[in-house]
């Protein structure tokens, strides 16, 4: 009963001359036994900037946001004017166009043109003989006028007859010397001429008819005819 257990003492004695440890440093790192293949292309490595390296660029370029510039900026004083005439150009124009319409319009109300026209019929006869045809004008913007021109000038006296059909006035007038854009003209608000209704010219009076398709005047020399049907009555 008085006897000791010697054998429980050397086991923890054992225990202590041959600690476990477990720190990290007594296993290899995995590079050493498993090397790791780099992915990257041979010039790729020598131009890849190295990333443990301590050295730091001396002086960092700040990154400031850019301002879109705005147009007015590049609008100097000279290009400013011709900007704006560019674009009251097409007003311009019309303006000009407006006023030159209105100026020839007022010049062919003072001075119509005339202009040949094949209507109504004109004939006349001269001594009771059947001549050349005559040629008719009508000035522009007077649809009640006629003018008359013989091919020649009879009894140096007959040749223009102006013809008013408003008024039914016929008249023994001159050679129209107004000119509108190198045509005859006449001016408005002159007088047709010398009146020929009951008018006795070189003993013989002349008579005037106007008819609904036809204006005749005549004495006892000439007879001029306007007919809208073409046929004599």
């Amino acid at each position: 009963m008085g006897k000791k257990k010697k054998n429980k003492k050397p086991k923890k004695a054992a225990e202590k001359k041959h600690p476990i440890t477990t720190e990290a440093s007594s296993f290899p790192e995995p590079s050493a036994i498993f090397p790791v293949q780099s992915t990257e292309s041979p010039i790729a490595q020598q131009n890849a900037p190295d990333e443990f390296s301590s050295e730091l660029p001396e002086k960092i370029p700040e990154l400031t946001p850019e301002t879109p510039e705005t147009p007015e900026k590049h609008i100097t004083h000279s290009s400013a004017p011709k900007s704006r005439f560019r674009r009251m150009l097409p007003d311009i124009l019309r303006v000009i166009l407006a006023l030159s319409v209105i100026a020839a319009g007022i010049a062919i109300w003072f001075k119509p043109p005339l202009f040949t026209a094949s209507f109504p019929t004109t004939t006349y006869q001269y001594k009771g003989k059947p001549a050349q045809q005559a040629t008719l004008y009508r000035p522009i913007a007077m649809q009640e006028r006629y003018y008359v021109e013989l091919p020649d000038k009879l009894e140096n006296r007959y040749q223009w007859f102006a013809i008013d059909r408003r008024r039914e006035e016929v008249a023994l007038c001159d050679e129209p010397q107004h000119r509108f854009l190198g045509k005859r003209a006449i001016k408005r608000g002159d007088p047709l001429g010398l009146d020929l209704e009951f008018r006795t010219l070189d003993g013989h009076e002349w008579l005037i008819y106007f008819y609904t398709d036809a204006i005749v005047f005549s004495n006892n020399l000439l007879c001029v005819r306007l007919d809208a049907k073409g046929s004599e009555k």
